[in-house]
C-alpha cells in the first residue's frame, strides 16, 4: 500500500520532473506541507529521498532546492553520448560479434517488433521497451570491447535528472522509429560496415536526444512566461531575480 510519504514524494518527483518546480527553486517545507494538505514530516521525508536522488540539492541553513539542470545541459550530454555509441558501435562492427552478442540482439529486435505489432500503448508496455532498449546499446557497447567508452556512457546514463526524463514523452510512432534504426544499426555491424554503423547509431543516439532537448526547452518556456506575468501581475520587474523570501509564494510555487 503506497504511503502518505511516498504519495507525496511522487507528488514532489513529478513536479520537477514535469518543470512545475524549475531549477534554483528553494523547496520550503512549511509551504509545501501547506499547499499539500499534510504535515510537515512526510514533506520531510520525501524532500530527503528526492536530494538522495539528485533531484535537489540541500544546505545548512538554505534548506532544498531544485538541482539546476537545463537544456543545454542535455544536449551537450546527449551530444556527447551520440559520439560515444557511434564509437562503440565502429569497433563493434570492426571486431564482429560473436555468435551469443548477435542472438541477444536478435532477440531484443524480435520482442521489440511484437510489441510495435500488438500495437497496445500502456505503462507496461513502455516499461517492456525502455529494458529491451537499454539491453540493445548496453550490448553493443559491449561488443565494443572498449571498457573505457562503456564506463562514460553509464556516467551520461547516470544523471539523475536525465535518467529520470528519458523514456518520458515517448509516442508510439517514436517505438517503429527506434526499432528500424536499432535492426539498420545491427545489420551494419553484422556486416562489418564501420562508418555506416558509426553514422547510423550516433544519429540515432543524437535523434532521441533532441525530443528531450525540445520537450524540456517548452517546459522553460512556459516557466519563463510565466514568470514574466507573474513579476507584471505583481508591479515586479520580470528581469527582476526571483525573491528568496519563504513568505513570497512566487519564489515558492512559480508553476505553469
Amino acid at each position: 500500500m503506497t504511503t502518505r510519504s511516498q504519495m507525496i514524494e511522487r507528488r514532489l518527483r513529478e513536479g520537477i520532473l514535469e518543470g512545475e518546480f524549475p531549477a534554483e527553486q528553494r523547496m520550503n517545507e512549511v509551504e509545501l506541507a501547506t499547499r499539500l494538505g499534510v504535515s510537515r514530516t512526510p514533506v520531510r521525508s520525501a524532500l530527503a529521498i528526492l536530494a538522495k536522488d539528485g533531484l535537489l540539492k540541500y544546505a545548512p541553513n538554505s534548506g532544498f532546492t531544485v538541482q539546476a539542470f537545463d537544456s543545454s545541459d542535455i544536449e551537450a550530454i546527449y551530444d556527447l553520448r551520440a559520439t560515444l555509441s557511434g564509437l562503440t558501435a565502429r569497433l563493434a562492427a570492426e571486431r564482429g560479434l560473436a555468435p551469443d552478442q548477435l542472438d541477444r540482439l536478435h532477440v531484443v529486435l524480435s520482442r521489440s517488433e511484437r510489441i510495435i505489432d500488438e500495437g497496445i500503448w500502456t505503462r507496461e508496455t513502455l516499461s517492456e521497451w525502455q529494458g529491451l532498449n537499454e539491453t540493445f546499446h548496453e550490448a553493443i557497447d559491449r561488443a565494443s570491447s572498449n571498457v573505457h567508452a562503456e564506463a562514460a556512457l553509464r556516467r551520461t546514463k547516470d544523471i539523475p535528472l536525465l535518467k529520470e526524463i528519458r523514456y518520458r514523452w515517448i509516442e508510439p510512432d517514436a517505438l517503429a522509429i527506434n526499432h528500424a534504426a536499432h535492426v539498420n544499426i545491427v545489420d551494419a555491424i553484422r556486416r562489418g560496415q564501420q562508418v555506416r554503423a558509426e553514422d547510423m547509431c550516433r544519429e540515432h543516439v543524437y535523434q532521441n536526444g533532441q525530443r528531450i532537448v525540445r520537450q524540456w526547452r517548452k517546459i522553460e518556456q512556459r516557466n519563463a512566461a510565466s514568470d514574466a506575468a507573474n513579476a507584471k501581475g505583481s508591479g515586479h520587474d520580470a528581469s527582476a531575480p526571483p525573491s528568496d523570501d519563504p513568505e513570497d509564494p512566487d519564489a515558492l510555487f512559480r508553476s505553469a
